[in-house]
């Protein structure tokens, strides 16, 4: 039986930083790597003010900047965010303006409600 999100979220390391190696800082385009933890991504999120919103590469910056790294890690930061929205919406838990984050700029089919729910959270808040 597949985890849920809560457990999953849970389960999560704490974030770490990561000095790479010049073949990954090459690749990842920094010498530095924060990893986040599910804590730092929802505090980013909650941070967004009514209204706006960020990409999922604005939203890696800013946590990167506030751990002193270079970058921050794309999978971690994008898995935290998908599985706090269903856990949020699907197991109750804590309120989260998940909607407020794109990956790309334009609203996911991959979060709860799919595209059209992702777009009436974003207008509603306009």
């Amino acid at each position: 039986m597949p985890m849920k999100f809560h457990a999953k979220l849970q389960a999560a390391p704490e974030a770490s930083f990561h000095v790479l190696d010049p073949v990954k800082a090459a690749r990842m385009n920094g010498a530095t790597l924060f990893i986040p933890s599910p804590t730092e991504v929802r505090a980013a999120i909650n941070r967004i003010p009514k209204g706006e919103m960020r990409t999922i590469p604005e939203l890696r910056r800013e946590l990167a900047q506030g751990a002193g790294a270079d970058v921050t890690c794309p999978a971690k930061t994008i898995a935290y965010w998908k599985w706090m929205a269903f856990a949020a919406e699907e197991e109750g838990g804590e309120l989260l303006p998940w909607w407020r984050v794109t990956k790309d700029g334009k609203p996911s089919h991959l979060l709860p409600g799919g595209v059209e729910e992702h777009q009436s959270r974003l207008a509603a808040e306009r």
